[in-house]
């Protein structure tokens, strides 16, 4: 099977680097194929009760600015690939917006790091890459750390 597309979920993390390299390594392998480095942010949301809040300006801008470096670290790491790469950052809910750019941009193949920045913790999977495994229509490969 050929994967002529691939996404990579990227959000600065170990396992996110490493299924960065996974996925630099899968394209230049095939000279035909391409890759999309994606980072999703979602800006908080607290709900009290029937209340519901947002983050601060000051916490939203600095969830912003963290963003845009980890994009541009990610713009450092695929810049020899010239335009076989592009890097991206989404806002939205995490899992869903990997699922939603891997069906927009037709890609063939997902690759994700096992966990992310989230402090939450599934027994297996991280809450993000479960709901990317669970979601997605294309192959994801699931990239862990060795302990």
């Amino acid at each position: 099977m050929a994967f002529k597309r691939i996404l990579v979920a990227y959000d600065g993390s170990n396992p996110s680097q490493l299924a960065l390299r996974q996925g630099i390594e899968l394209v230049q392998a095939d000279a035909e194929a391409s890759l999309h480095v994606v980072h999703v942010y979602q800006l908080p949301q607290y709900f009290l009760g029937d209340a519901f809040m947002t983050g601060s300006p000051k916490v939203n801008q600095e969830l912003v600015e963290f963003s845009t470096k980890v994009e541009n670290r990610a713009r450092e790491e695929v810049v020899f690939l010239g335009g076989r790469a592009v890097v991206e950052t989404v806002q939205g809910p995490l899992g869903p917006s990997i699922v939603d750019y891997a069906e927009k941009n037709q890609v063939d193949l997902v690759v994700i790091g096992s966990r992310g920045l989230s402090g939450l913790k599934e027994f297996v999977l991280g809450s993000v890459s479960h709901h990317v495994v669970q979601s997605a229509k294309c192959p994801v490969l699931v990239i862990k750390e060795k302990e």
